[in-house]
């Protein structure tokens, strides 16, 4: 059934992801300088925008398509929960390269609360992965009954 509490921390880390994929994730300081980090793009002091994150916004989005498809794909549930961990391994890997990107710009970068939204994401993924092996779980158990 697709009314269960999975699909709720399902769509809820859709959510989140495309909301992340919307907002300014974090600025970029440097020496002199400061740029505006997107998911897609940077914007420099000068209004000109670089799109050298561009993986951030592929993560993203691949990222929220895994999560909207694995909704779909609850008549099988050992294939959904195999999606639940891709997704989180997806939005884990948006971190490291969220993290990898102010070396190669030279600087630090200062995050903003819209970075948070993958973290709270992985949580939804994993609660519905938690939900969807305790599903598996309990038709087993009623299998071996009869």
């Amino acid at each position: 059934m697709i009314q269960r509490k999975q699909t709720l921390f399902l769509l809820a880390a859709f959510i989140m992801t495309v909301a992340c994929l919307c907002l300014q994730v974090g600025t970029i300081v440097g020496d002199m300088s400061s740029v505006k980090v997107f998911n897609l793009w940077i914007v420099n002091e000068d209004g000109q925008h670089e799109f050298t994150p561009w993986y951030l916004f592929a993560l993203l989005m691949l990222s929220s398509l895994v999560s909207l498809t694995t909704i779909f794909l609850y008549t099988k549930r050992k294939l959904q929960a195999q999606f639940c961990l891709i997704d989180m391994l997806l939005l884990i890997l948006w971190y490291v390269m969220l993290a990898v990107l102010p070396q190669t710009t030279g600087g630090s970068i200062e995050p903003e609360w819209p970075a948070v939204l993958p973290a709270t994401s992985i949580i939804a993924c994993f609660l519905a992965r938690k939900g969807i092996l305790a599903d598996e779980k309990l038709v087993r158990s009623l299998d071996r009954i009869r």
